[in-house]
């Protein structure tokens, strides 16, 4: 009888698609996928926060000023009065996320490295220019010479550029370091523009006339970090802090062309601090000890000031009708906007929350907590926010930038970028704060992490400069006796984790940390003895449609249909775990060839049994067994509410789309459980006649014999016994053909 009602339905159904396609084009409805979906409603930036990386100081108008940027969508230059801890002006810095740099020089102009601009601040017109750039994403590390010309480093291609003042011209020098990605800092010293590089830790010297260079490597005694991240001119010296690793602060002696015996580890700052105008002392930050160095010896005395946080570029001011600081102060700004004055004389420190502008943050990672709720991190990190989709509220709470997020019981775990830290948080509490429960060494971005059999699987992208990403089996239970296991699969990086019969399964990237290469020609699928903690084999998927390797294989998920799938470029595939064939795919984005670096794609499982995903940055919902498919809206971060709705990002904005159904979906519904034997032949039978007859009449326009019948429906389910059909799906059938509008 099964298949007689299944031949039946597929006889009407081809007979409702030949009437209705007029009313395709006046239904918003999905035939493809047998939904409905409204349009985009914009929940609002639930992060917003004061994200503060560098600063710079002057005087306008007889007053002390400090100024700095929050980073945002765009980032805010704001000028801030630090007498009256005002902040005077605003200026939204549009096409800028980040500012990474700030540079006062002798004329009182300032200028703000941006994404790929510099822009000029006049203290007398009041007034930001965009000065252009050189190509690049990133301006970082200012600096000027005699002339007043700006010099700035950059990424991704390590060059060198400058900007003069007097005639306007913006000079490209070109990469002063093939084959890596930044130029993080820069100084100028007698006709020569050092630059400090990363990931290979070295600097160059380039002749700012000829446009000449040669590099200069570090000490061997240093250890590696992520670049050299400052450098300084004091003196006849440059100094150099190494960003990472041992934290060394460096001093090379630009008459002799020799970096000296005396340098400093743990050392905390961005930019050196100078002493009083005369002074042949400097300043940096040991730990949490301010430090004085003797330019004369280069040997360096505690000055018994504590500071527990970076220096983000310092001055000198003094603070009016205040006897614990006395004379000149240092101030700098930290991450969260709060103003530290740190005296010489008194040993006092005092830090005061100005009121910077916040402003919205883009939203970094999106999941989806056992308790319904929807949690997110921002980039740049500081903050977190929790969304109930039931009451419409949001709570914001502490967070680093987390790259992944995973619920576990009434837990929320969090991977943090840098450092691949793992970070736990109860979500029951109603103070919502995270603690650090692991450090994955020689790690950086937790990108991937899912949970089963009660622990955590985590895969990562390793640190800058190297390839190979790490798998780490973590207990919350009992971390004591986490395993890490390394370069899974060789100079791969971990992008896609599921767990099938007992089996992990993943899928990788060919890229590792920033500023190295890949090695490898394609992304692999690997299989994981969770047991023996040892892989069982790795391959090259052969994709149907895929026409050139992939270098990233994402998504992977456990579909309702007991297949395995994943995304590679605009292509979904599902693969069987036992045979590991790949048994079907659909090329939905042909144009797209590759797709993505790092940041894998999400798939996620409706109630409805489709699939939605993000496949090659598209919001798109797949049916898995036609392969039929619709494109919603851009989006790198989605998910599926417990209200079955769609969550997703849009830039520092949560995005709900609606998901409606339609007479389409419900009799596909009917036909599945018939299928399945939740309900009974006979009132399939009634379902299935009502619904085919209501879908006929609204096609033809005549939508009130279409509501009738619709009502029928309704009434077969409320009319039935219980021996007609469970009891879920009793509730379910009554839900979807009430929400059903013609």
């Amino acid at each position: 009888m099964k298949a007689f009602s299944k031949n039946i339905v597929v006889l009407l159904v081809a007979l409702v698609l030949i009437v209705s396609s007029s009313f395709l084009y006046s239904h918003p409805v999905s035939a493809e996928v047998e939904k409905r979906f409204n349009d985009p409603i914009n929940l609002g930036s639930l992060i917003q926060s004061v994200a503060v990386y560098d600063s710079t100081y002057g005087v306008e108008d007889g007053r002390n000023i400090m100024y700095t940027t929050a980073s945002g969508e765009p980032a805010i230059f704001q000028v801030i009065d630090l007498q009256s801890q005002e902040v005077l002006r605003t200026y939204p810095l549009e096409g800028t996320g980040a500012v990474w740099t700030h540079i006062t020089v002798p004329n009182g102009n300032v200028y703000i490295g941006g994404n790929g601009y510099l822009y000029e601040y006049s203290p007398v017109t009041k007034e930001v220019r965009n000065l252009g750039g050189i190509g690049e994403s990133v301006v970082y590390g200012l600096s000027y010479d005699e002339e007043g010309r700006v010099y700035f480093g950059s990424f991704p291609n390590a060059k060198a550029g400058r900007y003069d003042p007097k005639t306007g011209e913006m000079k490209d020098y070109g990469s002063v370091a093939p084959g890596e990605s930044y130029s993080r800092s820069t100084a100028y010293h007698n006709g020569y523009l050092y630059l400090g590089i990363g990931v290979d830790n070295r600097i160059v010297k380039l002749d700012v006339e000829t446009g000449e260079y040669e590099a200069i490597k570090v000490p061997d005694h240093v250890i590696p970090g992520s670049s050299v991240w400052q450098l300084d001119a004091a003196g006849k010296y440059i100094v150099a802090g190494v960003g990472g690793g041992s934290n060394t602060l460096l001093f090379y002696d630009t008459e002799t062309g020799n970096w000296s015996d005396n340098y400093y580890t743990n050392n905390k700052g961005l930019r050196l601090i100078h002493g009083l105008p005369g002074s042949d002392k400097v300043y940096f930050l040991q730990g949490n000890r301010l430090k004085e160095v003797d330019l004369n010896t280069l040997e360096a005395v505690d000055t018994g000031v504590v500071f527990g946080t970076f220096l983000r570029n310092t001055a000198w001011v003094e603070l009016e009708n205040d006897s614990d600081f006395p004379g000149k102060s240092l101030v700098t700004v930290q991450f969260g906007g709060q103003v530290t004055y740190m005296n010489l004389q008194t040993k006092k420190v005092k830090t005061i929350q100005y009121p910077i502008v916040g402003n919205p943050i883009p939203i970094q990672t999106l999941e989806k907590g056992h308790d319904g709720n929807l949690y997110l991190s921002g980039y740049p990190g500081g903050k977190g926010a929790v969304y109930n989709p039931e009451t419409n509220e949001n709570s914001n709470f502490n967070l680093a930038q987390a790259e992944g997020m995973v619920p576990l019981g009434n837990k929320m775990y969090f991977g943090i970028y840098p450092g691949a830290l793992i970070l736990e948080m109860d979500v029951t509490n109603p103070v919502l704060s995270t603690k650090q429960i692991y450090d994955i060494p020689n790690q950086d971005r937790p990108f991937i992490m899912t949970a089963a059999n009660n622990k955590l699987y985590i895969g990562t992208i390793p640190d800058y400069g190297y390839l190979g990403g790490s798998l780490t089996v973590l207990d919350p239970a009992s971390v004591k006796d986490t395993k890490v296991y390394d370069d899974v699969v060789h100079n791969q990086s971990i992008a896609g984790l599921a767990e099938a019969n007992g089996k992990l399964y993943g899928s990788t990237t060919v890229a590792g940390g920033l500023g190295i290469e890949p090695t490898e020609p394609a992304a692999k699928i690997f299989v994981w003895d969770i047991e023996k903690g040892e892989k069982i084999t790795e391959f090259v998927p052969d994709i149907p449609g895929v026409t050139v390797q992939p270098k990233m294989i994402s998504g992977m998920s456990l579909g309702p249909d007991e297949l395995l799938w994943s995304a590679a470029g605009g292509t979904v595939f599902a693969m069987d775990p036992e045979t590991l064939s790949i048994v079907k795919s659909k090329n939905v984005y042909p144009e797209v060839k590759d797709h993505g670096r790092w940041r894998p794609i999400h798939i996620r499982w409706g109630e409805d049994g489709l699939m939605y995903t993000n496949l090659a940055g598209n919001l798109t919902v797949i049916d898995p067994d036609s392969l039929e498919s619709e494109t919603l809206a851009k989006a790198e971060l989605m998910t599926i509410g417990d209200d079955g709705q769609i969550y997703y990002a849009d830039k520092a904005n949560l995005m709900k789309i609606e998901v409606l159904d339609t007479l389409e979906s419900a009799l596909k519904l009917v036909q599945k459980h018939s299928d399945d034997g939740n309900l009974t032949h006979s009132l399939s039978k009634q379902l299935f006649n009502s619904i085919t007859t209501a879908i006929h009449h609204r096609d033809m326009g005549r939508d009130k014999q279409a509501s009738k019948h619709l009502q029928d429906a309704i009434k077969h389910i409320e009319n039935a016994k219980e021996t007609d059909i469970t009891a879920n799906l009793y509730k379910k059938l009554q839900k979807v053909l009430n929400s059903i509008e013609l």
